[in-house]
């Protein structure tokens, strides 16, 4: 009678705990952890402006086309992969149409002379 008892309180006490356990436990999606989404936008954004110099203006509209393109990734939720890619690519494009002609050669020189540093040295 008594491993009765303790049996059926040992499970009552588990399955319980399981309860709670599942009822609290939640994943923030990537809209709710939108300042630090923030903060890297802004690294990314000062680090394009360390390189081709960037106007006040062209910052500001760099900004409105990363908000903009959040929030479509935002709407689409079970979106794949391709569609994220078509997205960046396409969020990539606006960015450089921001630009002037002599700043994507800044860029593009930057970008080119990247992957040529002192990690691909021979000797």
């Amino acid at each position: 009678m008594k491993k009765t008892i303790l049996a059926i309180a040992t499970i009552v006490t588990l399955t319980v705990g399981n309860g709670f356990a599942q009822r609290y436990r939640h994943e923030v999606p990537a809209v709710n952890n939108s300042r630090s989404d923030n903060a890297f936008e802004e690294f990314k954004i000062n680090k394009l402006d360390e390189i081709v110099k960037l106007s006040r203006k062209q910052e500001n509209k760099i900004k409105k086309i990363e908000n903009h393109y959040d929030q479509l990734m935002s709407n689409r939720r079970y979106s794949s992969f391709k569609t994220a890619e078509k997205l960046e690519k396409a969020k990539q494009k606006d960015i450089l149409e921001v630009l002037t002609p002599t700043q994507r050669q800044r860029l593009f020189a930057y970008q080119n002379n990247f992957n040529k540093g002192r990690y691909n040295r021979r000797g």
